[in-house]
């Protein structure tokens, strides 16, 4: 895959954008990471020093699993249990298995991106098709993704009963005699054993590696040894694909339990890395990209373009934040230049900061040496401004104005018997009336903005029974009122254009903008547009 390719891929399978369309900032963010692994964590300072960088794609694969599969998330407490366990009875050893396995796991990950890249959609296939690439899938994923993390769990439960461990032994056994001793010993048995006929993970891994399968009259016949005899069994294409998919669940599982090992005791393996003379790691691109993704999207940026060339390094960024402040936002995309630097290593930097509507904002520049000069990571954010130069593009984005400060009416509409009242019943003046109204047809636009309708896709009405708001000439949102005045009507009408004009070029309060999302339920009505989208592309 190509950057582009994959930064396309990532960002459309990447749930953080959606946390931002529904209001969640940065900080709320990093709060629910700190909340979801605390329990997880002996050491509180480490998850949350890691919580926005190295622990982000953890917690997204937690809460993917967490949504597909609810049930099988207390499995991590089960998982941990063992590497816990071995660090209280040996931690020193618990420390030095964990490194002796972290080349092994490396490869794992890097066999699973392979897997990843590779996949198709098997569901369309023919039956001797769907077999043969499901058991293509199911034997990759034990014996070249799994099993090393299964091995490390079989060595760490070793060091917590107090039986012999030594690496090499391990790593020559038998997956078969790993698993029989994993399932006698823990409670890993939902995890080893794959409910559909209750078959163990290293006799899937059998049948997908020997064949053990054919097709009779449509049917999938599926057979390993047990004792010496072959024991048959048929499975439909859906049970065929939930085991698929309970396999991976298990990968998916140990991954998560072991990343946060790792990261609440990544001093103590870092140390002994350090002191060793140690195999190198295989680290994909993919991961570090999608590392390097992640943390930047986690703080509400996507990544429109990363470009390396001659040296040189360009990233180009979207603010996430619908509107938010504009200029803290761009000084703070600044901050990146760093994490540009660690992932392209390149001399030049530069960091192109858009505001929401896609227009250039802020263009930050920097040479690396500032960086080279700082290894020890001791580098202020203070001390990198005055390194950066930094480009205005644009202006105009000044978010101060108010169209209700001193908002004008004519005598004709002051003067009209007509009153106005709130949903609540109490007594509006007219321009108390006048704001809340129209922020809450200014809400509908939003919502049908956000949702990825131009402004010539949207068509709102004011008269004397309130605010029609149609996108794509079929969808609608309704502010319910009484104006019986046309001049008013039309007043009102004005009002509108010029609060979505401010908007648009970035002029409106931003207060102004919170305010209107807040009390007039922005969140619900985005939802219900979202749900009538899907229910039309079915």
């Amino acid at each position: 895959m190509k950057n582009k390719e994959k930064i396309t891929d990532f960002e459309r399978t990447n749930p953080l954008s959606l946390f931002y369309e529904f209001g969640m900032s940065p900080d709320e963010l990093k709060s629910e990471i700190i909340d979801c692994f605390s329990n997880y964590f002996q050491n509180q300072e480490r998850l949350k020093k890691y919580a926005t960088t190295d622990l982000v794609n953890n917690w997204l694969s937690y809460i993917l699993v967490e949504r597909d599969s609810p049930e099988s998330i207390k499995s991590i407490d089960t998982i941990l249990e063992i590497f816990n366990g071995a660090k209280n009875i040996n931690q020193n050893k618990t420390i030095e298995a964990y490194n002796s396995w972290l080349p092994e796991i490396s490869q794992g990950i890097s066999r699973f991106w392979s897997l990843y890249n590779n996949q198709i959609d098997i569901k369309n296939l023919c039956v001797e098709d769907y077999l043969e690439e499901s058991l293509r899938m199911i034997g990759h994923s034990i014996e070249g993704i799994s099993k090393p993390f299964i091995k490390l769990l079989f060595h760490l439960n070793r060091i917590k009963r107090n039986k012999q461990s030594d690496f090499s032994e391990i790593k020559s056994k038998d997956l078969g005699v790993v698993i029989d001793e994993l399932i006698n010993t823990t409670d890993l048995d939902d995890l080893l054993i794959i409910s559909n006929h209750s078959i163990r993970l290293n006799q899937w891994r059998n049948i997908a590696y020997h064949h053990n399968s054919k097709i009779i009259d449509g049917k999938i016949i599926c057979w390993y040894k047990k004792n010496g005899i072959n024991e048959e069994f048929e499975l439909s294409r859906d049970e065929l694909f939930s085991s698929l998919l309970k396999i991976l669940l298990t990968f998916k599982l140990i991954r998560v339990s072991e990343t946060i090992f790792c990261f609440d005791n990544i001093n103590e393996i870092q140390e002994l890395r350090d002191s060793i003379e140690k195999e190198p790691l295989n680290i994909r691109d993919e991961a570090k990209l999608l590392d390097f993704k992640s943390s930047l999207s986690l703080q509400g940026f996507k990544i429109k373009k990363l470009k390396t060339e001659n040296n040189s390094s360009v990233l180009t960024l979207i603010d996430m934040q619908e509107y938010g402040n504009f200029q803290k936002r761009a000084i703070h995309s600044s901050q990146f230049l760093y994490n540009l630097w660690l992932h392209t290593n390149s001399n030049k930097l530069i960091v192109e900061y858009y505001v929401f509507n896609g227009d250039k904002f802020l263009v930050s520049e920097i040479d690396s040496t500032i960086f080279a000069n700082h290894t020890g990571g001791d580098m202020k954010l203070s001390e990198l401004l005055t390194d950066v130069n930094f480009s205005f593009i644009s202006k105009s984005y000044s978010q101060n104005k108010n169209p209700f400060e001193k908002l004008i009416l004519s005598k004709n509409i002051k003067e009209h018997k007509q009153k106005f009242y709130s949903q609540q019943g109490e007594e509006l003046s007219i321009e108390e009336f006048s704001k809340k109204f129209i922020l809450s047809v200014f809400t509908n636009y939003l919502v049908f903005i956000s949702e990825g309708f131009n402004t010539n896709d949207i068509q709102i009405n004011i008269g004397s029974d309130g605010a029609m708001a149609i996108a794509d000439k079929k969808i609608i949102l309704r502010v319910p009122a009484t104006i019986r005045n046309k001049a008013y009507q039309l007043k009102l009408i004005e009002l509108l254009e010029q609060v979505i004009n401010l908007y648009s070029n970035g002029e409106l309060k931003r207060e102004i903008v919170e305010d209107a999302k807040m009390n007039n339920k922005y969140y619900f009505k985005k939802s219900l547009v979202k749900d009538q989208l899907k229910n039309e592309d079915k």
